[in-house]
């Protein structure tokens, strides 16, 4: 249902797999994903920067509303 519908979106998927746990903090809690590990997993799986950067903050803001679900 929810699953990637193109080359873009699979490799999108995999550097969210990658780097979900690199989290930027700030006084002990999540405030944002860390760019930097967001760019290089991009890259690792061959997602080109221009897309990267355009999915960083939608990937950000869905890993925030994800764990504030959580808590």
């Amino acid at each position: 249902m929810n699953a990637p519908q193109s080359l873009d979106g699979w490799q999108a998927a995999s550097a969210i797999d990658i780097c979900a746990s690199q989290l930027r903090m700030a006084q002990g809690r999540v405030v944002g994903l860390d760019l930097n590990a967001w760019m290089l997993a991009c890259e690792s799986t061959g997602l080109d920067k221009a897309t990267a950067i355009d999915l960083f903050t939608a990937v950000e803001a869905g890993l925030m509303s994800a764990i504030v679900i959580d808590e």
